[in-house]
């Protein structure tokens, strides 16, 4: 049906779109329909991206799609994706910024840490259990006092972990 290099192409442009502006739903190597599924076929064949102020979803579709396809390249928009306004993005990218061991987002997931969302936060703390580095326990160890238990549950996760795969006490 559709190859690696066209599902990476899709989700390189879908990420590099400037939030607010809706994506073209025409030219991409991969339509829209094929990330987002059902959900896409509601929202981008009845036109409502836009008009529902949802037009992060194909942003999130793309990420979502990187936890399943990967090229290296593709590290930059992942880790800018870690501040995009949506929080929904925020927290698809950190994820896939752990799962595919992304470092250079290391820094921007300890500062979502302390993102407004907990998902986000949860996410973020979780991928510094496999990109941090010693430098980012005080905001693993901040993340300890969160008022979400979720939170809280993640940061001591990763802060074992980190514990275990630096082979330092944390």
């Amino acid at each position: 049906m559709f190859g690696a290099e066209a599902l990476l192409t899709t989700c390189a442009e879908l990420l590099g779109a400037e939030p607010g502006i809706e994506p073209l739903l025409h030219g991409l190597p991969v339509p829209l329909t094929f990330l987002g599924g059902r959900h896409a076929r509601a929202l981008v064949l009845e036109g409502r991206l836009a008009a529902r102020e949802q037009d992060y979803w194909p942003r999130v579709w793309a990420l979502r799609a990187l936890r399943y396809a990967w090229d290296d390249d593709l590290a930059g928009p992942v880790v800018r994706a870690i501040d995009d306004p949506a929080w929904r993005v925020r927290e698809v990218a950190a994820a896939v910024a752990g799962r595919r061991e992304v470092g250079a987002a290391a820094d921007r997931c300890a500062a979502a840490a302390s993102d407004p969302v907990p998902r986000v936060r949860v996410a973020a703390v979780r991928a510094l259990a496999v990109i941090g580095e010693a430098e980012h326990v005080p905001a693993l160890q901040a993340a300890r006092h969160d008022p979400e238990i979720a939170v809280v549950r993640a940061a001591d996760r990763t802060l074992d972990t980190l514990s275990t795969r630096l082979d330092r006490e944390l």
